[in-house]
Formats: structure tokens, C-alpha cells, sequence
């Protein structure tokens, strides 16, 4: 079983992603942390297959999470999820080592096939039209 940690600060986002992915990818654990230090320490304890991150978060934005686990993980595949790919932001992520990111909101199917692709995981029955997956925020 391939694990999968998604880390996003906001909960409704964090807990529809991860009941999504969990009915769509066969073989794959879904763990969750909703700021780059929950991550960390998850990361420190369960073996992780591929992180997906979002950058804008309390406490340890994806930027520090991202430098630490390359630094100590340097072998788990990171994948970005963001409300903005500005060109300096995706120069930033090329620079710290990610190879991958998507732009909130995003089809579920677009996730889906990233992770596929990066884990070389089958996806159950994803759907065309599934409803997007939004990234903003309710304050």
C-alpha cells in the first residue's frame, strides 16, 4: 500500500480531498495534516509515498515543508497544490525541487491523474465531471 499525505490548512478542502481519493485509488492510504508542522511530524512516523501540499497555511507554510522534506525525504515525490502559479511561484517550485502542481480549484480527475502518474497507481472509476475541488477559504 502506497500512503499519500495531504496537507492543506483548510478542513473542508482536506476532508473532501481525502474521501475522494480514497474512493478513487486503489492500494493508497490517505493521511492528512491541516499546517506544514502536522506534517512533519507525520512524515517523521508513517512512511510517505508522495506529498501534496498547499503553500498558504498557518504555523509552516508549504515553502519550509517543502525545504525540510527535501532536505530529510529527499526521495518522496512533492506535488503542489496552489490558488496561484504565478511565474515566480513556479520558479520558486522548480528551484525547491517540485516537479508538479496544480491550480486550485481543480477537477478531482486532475488530481487524480497527477498522483497516478507520480505513485504509477490504477484509478477506480474517476469520472469526467466529478465537481471541482475549490481551494478558497471560509473566514
Amino acid at each position: 500500500m502506497k500512503n499519500i499525505l495531504i496537507i492543506d490548512d483548510n478542513k473542508d478542502l482536506l476532508d473532501a480531498l481525502s474521501a475522494a481519493l480514497r474512493c478513487h485509488l486503489k492500494d493508497c492510504g490517505i493521511v492528512t495534516a491541516i499546517d506544514g508542522a502536522k506534517g512533519m511530524e507525520i512524515v517523521e512516523s508513517v512512511p510517505i509515498d508522495l506529498i501534496v501540499t498547499d503553500l498558504a497555511m498557518p504555523v509552516m507554510n508549504g515553502y519550509l515543508f517543502i525545504e525540510y522534506a527535501k532536505k530529510h525525504y529527499p526521495a518522496i515525490p512533492v506535488c503542489v497544490m496552489t490558488g496561484s502559479c504565478s511565474t515566480q511561484i513556479l520558479e520558486k517550485l522548480r528551484s525547491s525541487g517540485v516537479g508538479r502542481w496544480i491550480e486550485k480549484p481543480f477537477q478531482l480527475d486532475e488530481i487524480l491523474q497527477v498522483i497516478s502518474e507520480e505513485l504509477r497507481v490504477e484509478l477506480q472509476s474517476a469520472r469526467r465531471g466529478d465537481s471541482a475541488v475549490s481551494g478558497e477559504r471560509n473566514h
